[in-house]
């Protein structure tokens, strides 16, 4: 089974849609925000979740349905997520958005990621462990501003041709580091680790 949460009008063939809108007529209706939910699925039956720009609206429940994916998920599934870059505008502009959803962010939920910072720091604030879930991150990228696509585009060709000075790499990177509204969005794939 596929699941499509905070599905919205996006349907998606093959995916049991999920959402707290009775106006878009989801498969299930449930509040992904909700501190005890509850999704309407066995242990380990889920294969694939997409998440679409929903994660950035979950408030208090964020915890709890990671929980429940992880719960939900099979070993192995794909968990496909896609939110606005906490950095660029419009993540700021809709006032229903109640957290980022960055790349480190996403690491805490992995085990692995846990004990590598406790090994290496002494300290970690341990969600994985904590929580009991193991999210590994497979896949990270980000969907450039069009104002800034020309020259990220032709960065990223000269760099494949081993053209780029190290002082343009430290410019580029300073750029994605600490500029605002370079990046529209960020998408991530994370694998469900349950072995």
């Amino acid at each position: 089974m596929k699941i499509n949460i905070g599905s919205g009008l996006r349907r998606i063939d093959g995916y049991v849609n999920i959402d707290d809108d009775p106006l878009v007529n989801p498969e299930y209706l449930i509040n992904l925000d909700d501190v005890n939910i509850k999704l309407p699925f066995d242990d380990s039956t889920v294969e694939a979740v997409h998440a679409h720009h929903i994660l950035e609206h979950i408030g208090d429940g964020f915890i709890p349905l990671m929980q429940e994916l992880y719960r939900v998920c099979q070993h192995g599934a794909i968990i496909d997520i896609e939110a606005p870059h906490h950095f660029h505008e419009v993540y700021y502009a809709d006032p229903t958005h109640k957290r980022p959803i960055t790349l480190n962010g996403m690491r805490l939920f992995s085990k692995k990621y846990n004990q590598e910072n406790i090994d290496r720091f002494g300290a970690s604030s341990g969600i994985g462990i904590k929580y009991d879930v193991n999210f590994e991150v497979v896949w990270y990228d980000y969907r450039y501003d069009d104002f800034y696509k020309p020259m990220i585009d032709n960065y990223n060709n000269r760099k494949a041709q081993n053209q780029i000075t190290p002082e343009e790499d430290f410019m580029i990177t300073r750029l994605f580091r600490e500029a605002t509204n370079v990046a529209t969005d960020v998408m991530m794939k994370l694998v469900v680790v349950k072995e």
